[in-house]
């Protein structure tokens, strides 16, 4: 068989797909996540200092550091698993840890970041979530924790792979800054599943966000792209009249077209 040369990328691209694994966690769990961006000139960060913070946090669980210019690592930190990612414009810790606190969505869980760790972090935060996962006892209980740990009006319950899962969110930040997602698990659940679930529902709550960002700039330049559109319909209504001259519409639409 002839030999058939292979792309220079092809064995880098393949081993990136098996590089980022999955996270496992059973139920009951529980997950504690954060997202950190800098406000501005995201692409362009530095992403030493991002690897700098995160071996300061695995220095004080004695924890194994990071390949030098890696863009993830996980590994355990004392109770808690952790997994870590440089993302294009953020970078992401989820820790997980076995069983439920007796109050739901108890903000201790993120002590695992410390205050003065964080008050040094490399960027802002840009989204937080706790995920309280437990077994399932029936549709009815599901409706009444539901009911009691969010807001109703805002209240999303969805089942997920054959009913095995059941996740409710109300996508709203509760008082200690985090976003809640509850994950119901029939009994017999795999644990790589729930991990899946997990992070999918990490990466929905950071991408919600990341896609509202250009929000407030359209607001902000709602007024003049208002006047620059009037602009045009006058420069369109008027090209019919011979008292303007060609010269005069072009240069109009020029400026038009600066201020774009």
């Amino acid at each position: 068989m002839p030999t058939i040369p292979d792309h220079p990328l092809r064995y880098a691209l393949t081993n990136e797909l098996h590089a980022r694994p999955f996270p496992t966690l059973a139920a009951p769990g529980r997950a504690a996540y954060l997202a950190l961006k800098p406000p501005k000139a995201a692409t362009a960060r530095d992403r030493d200092a991002e690897r700098t913070h995160l071996i300061a946090l695995l220095d004080r669980f004695g924890a194994p550091h990071p390949q030098p210019g890696a863009t993830h690592w996980s590994g355990q930190i004392g109770r808690h698993f952790l997994k870590w990612e440089s993302h294009t414009e953020f970078v992401t810790f989820t820790v997980f840890a076995e069983g439920t606190a007796d109050i739901p969505f108890d903000p201790t869980a993120f002590d695992v970041f410390p205050e003065d760790w964080l008050a040094e972090a490399p960027g802002a935060r840009i989204a937080s979530a706790l995920i309280r996962v437990e077994l399932q006892e029936g549709d009815e209980e599901i409706d009444d924790k539901a009911n009691a740990w969010f807001v109703r009006d805002s209240l999303a319950i969805s089942r997920m792979l054959d009913d095995n899962l059941v996740v409710a969110t109300d996508f709203r930040i509760d008082p200690a800054g985090h976003t809640r997602f509850a994950l119901f698990a029939r009994p017999g659940t795999g644990e790589r599943r729930i991990g899946r679930v997990v992070q999918r529902l990490c990466e929905i709550e950071t991408y919600k966000t990341m896609s509202m960002l250009g929000l407030a700039r359209a607001r902000e330049l709602a007024p003049e792209l208002n006047a620059l559109e009037q602009r045009l319909t006058d420069l369109v209504d008027h090209m019919g009249d011979e008292s303007v001259s060609p010269a005069e519409t072009l240069n109009a639409l020029l400026k038009v077209s600066a201020g774009l």
